[in-house]
């Protein structure tokens, strides 16, 4: 974790605490649920998702910088090396059908709506009856651009929910920023 300070890693904010806090609440997890943290960081979300009583062996991570796999490694987290926008369900390189997650817990980037993508996606990775529970950015709640108002239109349709997260909620990150938020609860 010394390793980070300084290090520039573009779309890195780690989960605050409090908000992890609450994205377990929403998550409703059980021990025998399969669990994905498709933007896994250096393991806020992950290590959360573990003490809240879920198996090694039913969590999956994605992470795209080298430097945070390996903090993740070593935490003894599974971890899928390829970036979680690249993952093609057709691969079934973990031994499971592709939309088999009970639950997805995340903190995409922001930059560029990565996070709309991001979101998403997941979705098509989550189980009927599963339950997505993610941080985003609030641009893509008042934003006219044609990715906001589609992804909106989007949220809308398959039932998805979202709540303005408090001003400075990642004020207390490892990496401060003051970017305003929204927490995002999607059932399937």
């Amino acid at each position: 974790m010394r390793s980070l300070v300084g290090m520039k890693i573009p779309g890195y904010f780690p989960t605050p605490e409090a908000v992890v806090d609450r994205m377990i609440s929403e998550a409703g997890l059980e021990p025998d649920m399969m669990v994905l943290e498709p933007s896994a960081g250096s393991g806020h979300i992950a290590d959360a998702i573990r003490a809240a009583g879920i198996e090694m062996e039913n969590l999956v991570c994605f992470e795209i910088n080298s430097t945070l796999r390996s903090i993740l490694t070593h935490k003894g987290h599974q971890i899928r090396a390829a970036d979680f926008m690249d993952y093609d369900p057709t691969d079934n390189a973990m031994g499971r059908p592709w939309e088999e997650f009970d639950r997805i817990l995340m903190n995409p980037p922001f930059e560029d709506g990565q996070d709309i993508e991001h979101v998403m996606k997941a979705y098509r990775h989550l189980k009927a009856g599963g339950r997505i529970v993610a941080i985003m950015s609030r641009g893509p709640f008042f934003r006219m651009d044609k990715k906001a108002v589609e992804f909106r239109s989007w949220l809308s349709s398959v039932g998805g929910l979202s709540e303005e997260l408090p001003d400075g909620s990642f004020e207390d990150s490892d990496r401060s920023t003051g970017v305003a938020t929204n927490i995002v609860v999607i059932i399937k």
